[in-house]
């Protein structure tokens, strides 16, 4: 029995290496990255030197050129953004820094009539403005108001709102956002 017990422990240790051997040996499965199809731009390079065969470009690099080019559309849409806003802001202006009015001058409201219906004490909600040959615009009181100003980031068309007759202008006031105001055109 002893006998049997020594050859036994070679056997069971020859095949349990074997068996780890063969196990080493197998290739591994690397379970395979699903990537979305991206669409290449084909872009000049900058430089003769910064030409790069696409077979050498690493797949981590194709992402960070990508992101890259993508940072730079959205700075230049950005800045169009800006020089439209300038180009606007600077044709509702006249030379003399004057909101340019749609049409020529703008109506007067009565004052008997301004005083019955408009002021900071008569408020009412704007709801939907209505555009017209490009122009925003809203009725009150029998009354057109077209937008001179872009409407403010933050307001909303159900705030309580009032219009106001300063230095021979009308603005529109927001009641949840005081100090700020839009220049409106009156019609008739």
């Amino acid at each position: 029995m002893k006998g049997s017990r020594f050859l036994s422990i070679p056997a069971l240790a020859f095949l349990l290496g074997s068996s780890v051997a063969l196990f080493a040996q197998q290739p591994e499965e690397k379970p395979k990255e699903v990537e979305p199809p991206r669409q290449e731009e084909a872009k000049p390079p900058a430089h003769p030197n910064d030409i790069k065969p696409q077979q050498e470009q690493k797949p981590e690099d194709q992402t960070k050129d990508q992101m890259k080019e993508q940072v730079k559309k959205g700075q230049q849409d950005q800045k169009d953004q800006e020089k439209q806003d300038d180009r606007m802001k600077a044709a509702q202006h006249d030379e003399h820094g004057n909101v340019a009015r749609p049409g020529g001058k703008s109506a007067h409201i009565p004052d008997d009539k301004f005083r019955a219906h408009f002021g900071r004490q008569h408020t009412f909600k704007v709801q939907k403005p209505v555009v017209v040959s490009g122009q925003t615009q809203f009725v009150y009181e029998g009354y057109t108001f077209v937008f001179a100003d872009p409407w403010p980031v933050g307001w909303a068309y159900t705030d309580d709102c009032y219009v106001d007759y300063i230095d021979g202008e009308y603005f529109l006031f927001d009641l949840a956002h005081p100090g700020v105001r839009i220049a409106l055109f009156v019609t008739l």
